[in-house]
């Protein structure tokens, strides 16, 4: 049973399925093509950039560019890698279109709130407070032509977890293309999938949502095409913070967005589980290019189907 949303690819006939373990999940690649030793072939070259972002994005790995922006002192200048500073550039635009909602920042109020019940400990407002004035784009001044990263600040935790897999999914789609690869359906361990291309003349790739708690399909028949569809929720033990307040968010219990490519999707999955309904109408008006579709904390957990809220165009 799951207690988390999400993108469930149905086993499709004659379609290779690839796997490989990576960002603390399981990535899978569908790939539409007659030879199947060279379908394996362009799988295998998309996870080996899956493992070389994952050495190069992950907070944990002592050599990463991430991690060592993360142990940078004040005013200090950190080169990165363009995979890193291409990432942390789309993070820097989706924090402003946002409005904050979504900040890659945020590492210190995610470690905050990890071990914590809010609703029966006590809470040290101190430490909040210091974990919220390290928490901000403000603090880190991106600079494109020199690859570098200045961190304003000390104790800056960039955590790529929020948009991370999406971005790997982004390049390894980008190599799939290399290779010639026409059409294939990519998803990280099920919280975020991404198509391309039809598997048939007219046929898009069937997948679908599944609600935290009952695991149940909550939005099919579905297909994707061109499209990326991310998924963001609470499960036990796992709190998603609002970076504006720092406080864990209430109200809401999953979010999926749909939208042009991986990164932007996955990301935005999580900003609509913190942002308000009117907040997500404003900003789906203003990107027609994306999809939202929002599980209220109030919807019967195990009405069929449950009511869902629907925003931007049709998904």
């Amino acid at each position: 049973m799951s207690e988390t949303p999400s993108i469930v690819a149905a086993p499709l006939a004659g379609v290779p399925r690839f796997a490989h373990a990576a960002m603390a999940a399981e990535f899978e690649i569908f790939v539409s093509h007659a030879d199947l030793r060279y379908a394996q072939q362009a799988a295998w070259a998309a996870f080996e950039v899956l493992d070389r972002l994952d050495r190069e994005l992950s907070r944990f790995m002592e050599t990463s560019d991430i991690a060592r922006i993360n142990t940078a002192r004040a005013g200090e200048i950190v080169r990165v890698g363009p995979a890193a500073l291409e990432c942390l550039q789309i993070a820097d635009r989706l924090a402003a279109e946002t409005r904050g909602a979504f900040d890659p920042t945020a590492g210190r109020l995610v470690d905050f709130w990890r071990r914590r019940d809010p609703d029966s400990l006590p809470v040290s407002e101190k430490q909040l407070r210091t974990a919220r004035s390290r928490t901000g784009m403000h603090l880190l001044d991106i600079n494109p032509e020199a690859h570098t990263v200045c961190v304003r600040k000390a104790g800056v935790c960039v955590d790529l977890g929020g948009i991370g897999k999406g971005f790997a999914l982004d390049q390894m789609a980008r190599t799939l293309r290399v290779w010639e690869i026409d059409a294939a359906l990519l998803h990280s361990g099920h919280s975020t999938a991404l198509a391309f291309g039809a598997r048939a003349p007219q046929t898009r790739w069937p997948v679908a949502l599944a609600a935290p708690e009952t695991g149940r399909n909550v939005l099919g028949p579905f297909a994707l095409a061109n499209r990326a569809i991310s998924g963001s929720g609470l499960r036990k033990g796992l709190h998603i913070i609002d970076p504006r307040t720092g406080h864990p968010v209430r109200g809401t219990r999953a979010a999926w967005s749909l939208a042009p490519n991986a990164a932007e999707a996955d990301a935005l999955s999580t900003a609509f589980m913190v942002m308000s309904e009117s907040e997500i109408a404003a900003y789906c008006a203003q990107h027609p290019d994306v999809t939202a579709i929002v599980l209220p904390d109030s919807a019967a957990a195990h009405s069929s189907p449950p009511r869902l809220l629907r925003f931007g165009r049709a998904a």
